[in-house]
Order: structure tokens, then sequence, then C-alpha cells
């Protein structure tokens, strides 16, 4: 199942992509219009990925197009902003399983 589907149902749930600023463009925004996902995810630009790097998943020897793209991860944080799942994978093609963030989800309410 598609993290999309899967996650479809939690009306309160807001998904916030954390990306370098070069990654958040016109074409970026396209996409989520195309989607119908403009009012359920947003995206924050992190100038000089300074968060990224913070949260230490800053790429070693990027190739010249991943300049300050970090590793994929997944936070999940509470109301309070307590964070209460991570998951982080060296391979963007590899996306977390939607029944472990719904399982995580289940264990918030």
């Amino acid at each position: 199942m598609e993290l999309r589907q899967a996650l479809q149902n939690e009306a309160d749930l807001v998904v916030v992509y954390v990306m370098a600023s070069n990654q958040v463009n016109a074409k970026t925004i396209r996409f989520l219009d195309e989607l119908g996902l403009r009012d359920r995810i947003r995206f924050a630009r992190d100038e000089n990925s300074a968060a990224i790097d913070a949260l230490g998943l800053l790429k070693q020897n990027p190739e010249a197009i991943e300049v300050g793209v970090p590793h994929p991860a997944t936070y999940l944080l509470d109301r309070d902003g307590v964070v209460r799942f991570v998951d982080v994978r060296e391979d963007f093609h590899l996306w977390v399983d939607p029944a472990e963030i719904l399982g995580a989800l289940a264990k918030l309410r």
C-alpha cells in the first residue's frame, strides 16, 4: 500500500517535508497540486541544510546534484512536538512501510 493511501483517513495529519532549499521549486508545488495534496503536505526549506546537518542526515561525499540533500528520514511528532517515531534510510528508493507509521500513530491515541 502506498503511504498516501494508508494515511488518507488521518484527518488531522499534516506531512512536512524538510528539504534543501534548492529542492523546493515550481515542479515540487505542481506535484502536490496534481495529487490534490497541497492542504496536507508542506515543504519547509532548510537554508544551507542547517537542520539536515544538525540531525546528522547530510550525505557524506555527495554527487554534485546531491549537495545539501539529506538521507531520507521520517519523523513522527505528537501534538506537543515530541518525536515518537524515527526512520532514516540510505537509499531514497526504499520508503518506510506505511504499516510502521500507522502502528506509531495508533500508539499516540
